[in-house]
């Protein structure tokens, strides 16, 4: 009986959300164009709500949660370093052998020697480092620790970024659709913001602490870097905010460097929005000097973290990637790309993007699978940039170099990944995930666009639609037992998942 209620509950919820976002609903008539007060609350209240629901689950699983640190301690304990002067990471454990080793990245020699080490740090002329950016860490971790005199558990500061990925993405939407999209009907918005806020951030909310700290401080501050640079060029303002905010863009996307470096490739995105803002005006020492300060937050900060670097790896370019103990020698691979042959690199591109995994036989019946094999809506978008209205809509827009920048920016990303690593995993996508939703999002746009009023609503109700489909495989994808997640620890509830979802009946 239990799970009948239960279920009743859920998919009461569920039939009220398609409810609210039918073509004749409050939501579905409403645009963004019109939206005031009431709109911008209502906003405010769903972003809350869903940081809620990405952030609430990251204490579930007792491997990321802090209750068994292991490695993933690391964040933590360079805040505690610098507050001792020091870069590395002091464990008083250094094991002797590990020294004396002639090559102590091989992880087949450190097994067979039986090596006491750390897992997963880089090491480097006998000390301990943190190859994971320095960013998070000056932003967040060390000023939380001076101020409250103890340190903050890693999947927190997971949980905080994560939060401000959301109402970011929900601030650059917004701005978007006002500025390109003001027929667009709050509920395809509503829905859309959602499914591409939570198609970012699931796997933060499944393994959070460490690698999805580097991954959600990364996205936080590159949406909220582009938000920044695209109020500079098309939000109206004059010249002095203008320049305000494109400093401010600036400022946070270099500092995504220092959170991971792959997501920071995002702000290629910054060229074509530069090129638009510099149309028409005229060349001159005025406009040099404006580009200079813009350009500056990125010189400061990137000699920053190339002194960073210099001070623990001897080279200004090297973040510690290549002196990982870890899975494979990396120390191997030399410069980006070395050892990776023309056929791995289409090989494993094509797989990020396409693969498909096999059903399993058991809840919740689907595997982590690629781009497209997890999120289907991208295939969607695809045949709305197939329409004649969709591609008018683009060749007129005036955004159709950040357009294609956005566009090849997955495969960049994609191509940097596998020449950095020596295998993806589903967590690598995590890059990739916003971008592909921000592209979405905008064919959908100009899609609705494209269209007169009935078509407009039809078509709406269609996208709600694939946006709530889009959230449920976001729930499904979590619920795969994977990497020590909350169902790897605890399998009863993929059972009790179930049974919720059929009414108990299986």
């Amino acid at each position: 009986m239990k799970y009948i209620l239960t279920s009743c509950l859920v998919f009461g919820a569920g039939a009220g959300a398609v409810y609210g976002v039918r073509p004749g609903s409050w939501l579905g008539g409403r645009t963004i164009g019109g939206a005031g007060r009431w709109e911008k609350c209502l906003a405010a209240a769903l972003a809350l709500a869903l940081a809620l629901l990405a952030v609430l689950p990251m204490g579930l699983s007792p491997y990321w949660n802090g209750e068994n640190p292991g490695h993933r301690v690391q964040y933590e304990q360079l805040a505690e370093s610098f507050l001792q002067g020091r870069i590395d990471l002091d464990y008083g454990d250094m094991d002797p052998r590990l020294l004396e080793m002639e090559n102590p990245y091989d992880p087949k020699a450190r097994a067979e020697l039986g090596v006491e080490y750390h897992w997963d740090h880089a090491f480097y002329n006998g000390r301990y480092y943190m190859y994971f950016g320095v960013a998070p860490v000056l932003l967040l971790f060390l000023p939380y620790r001076v101020v409250t005199g103890t340190p903050l558990t890693t999947y927190h500061g997971t949980q905080v970024f994560t939060a401000l990925f959301i109402g970011g993405m929900l601030a650059l939407l917004w701005f978007l659709a006002k500025r390109f999209f003001r027929d667009m009907p709050l509920s395809v918005f509503f829905s859309l913001w959602g499914a591409f806020s939570l198609m970012s951030v699931w796997y933060c909310s499944a393994a959070p602490a460490q690698y999805c700290t580097a991954i959600s401080s990364a996205l936080c501050v590159e949406v909220w870097s582009l938000f920044f640079f695209a109020q500079a060029v098309w939000g109206g303002h004059r010249e002095g905010p203008s320049l305000a905010l494109g400093t401010l863009g600036s400022l946070l996307g270099a500092l995504a460097f220092g959170c991971r470096p792959t997501v920071a490739l995002a702000n290629l995105l910054a060229v074509p929005l530069f090129a638009y803002y510099v149309r028409g005006k005229r060349l001159g020492w005025r406009l040099l000097g404006q580009t200079a300060l813009v350009l500056l937050p990125y010189v400061l900060v990137g000699a920053g973290l190339m002194a960073y670097n210099y001070v623990r790896f001897e080279s200004p370019f090297e973040f510690g990637q290549s002196y990982q103990l870890t899975v494979a020698d990396q120390s191997a691979y030399g410069s980006l790309f070395s050892q990776v042959s023309l056929g791995r690199l289409v090989k494993e591109t094509v797989k990020n993007f396409f693969y498909v995994a096999r059903p399993t036989g058991s809840f919740p019946y689907i595997g982590h699978s690629s781009v497209v094999g997890n999120f289907p809506i991208c295939l969607l978008a695809a045949g709305c940039l197939a329409s004649r209205g969709t591609r008018q809509g683009l060749r007129d827009s005036g955004f159709q170099g950040f357009w294609w920048t956005l566009l090849t920016l997955p495969l960049i990303i994609t191509l940097a990944q596998v020449g950095m690593s020596p295998f993806l995993t589903e967590r690598y996508r995590g890059d990739l995930y916003w971008l592909v939703g921000l592209l979405c999002f905008l064919c959908f746009g100009l899609f609705l666009q494209s269209k007169g009023e009935p078509g407009r609503r039809k078509w709406g109700f269609v996208l709600s639609l694939a946006g709530f489909v889009t959230m449920a495989q976001c729930f499904l994808l979590w619920c795969v037992p994977w990497d020590h997640n909350f169902t790897m620890e605890y399998p009863a509830y993929l059972d009790m998942f179930q049974r919720v979802l059929t009414f108990g009946l299986l």
